[in-house]
């Protein structure tokens, strides 16, 4: 019987604590309302999500950059989609998408509560992949 005692608690940020679905769909309707891109929301996302997974893997495998990554996941979903869009557009959204995700500051339903219930018996942590320069802001936002 291992009688370790556990003192650390460690969580990943985006789909454990921070609701990264519900939050980066508000990102792309905020953004395909100010560049009046006339897609449906749950069409773009039906493509994006699987595409986005799968050039996340490439990125954690050290087989694309992170600029690759923030460009050819937006290229793939609309071309999945025939949907024509020049490559500056596609600059663009990559950089309100960075700017705008860490705004949304929804987390699943009752972390707060699980957090400070932990944290008076654990050390908590907070590990991520994500990109530095949107993880600190969403930590910030969403308290």
């Amino acid at each position: 019987m291992n009688n370790e005692i556990i003192t650390d608690l460690f969580f990943d940020l985006d789909h454990t604590l921070w609701d990264f679905e519900k939050n980066s769909a508000l990102t792309f309707e905020k953004i395909f309302n100010e560049l009046k891109i006339e897609i449906p929301l749950s069409v773009f996302l039906e493509k994006y999500n699987p595409i986005n997974q799968a050039y996340w893997k490439l990125y954690r495998e050290d087989k694309i950059t992170q600029i690759e990554l923030r460009f050819k996941r937006l290229e793939k979903t609309f071309e999945a989609i025939e949907y024509e869009i020049a490559g500056g557009s596609i600059n663009q959204i990559s950089d309100k998408y960075i700017e705008y995700l860490p705004t949304f500051p929804h987390l699943f339903p009752e972390t707060i509560i699980v957090l400070n219930g932990l944290q008076k018996k654990y050390n908590m942590h907070i590990i991520t992949n994500g990109f530095e320069e949107v993880q600190h802001p969403k930590i910030e936002r969403s308290g």
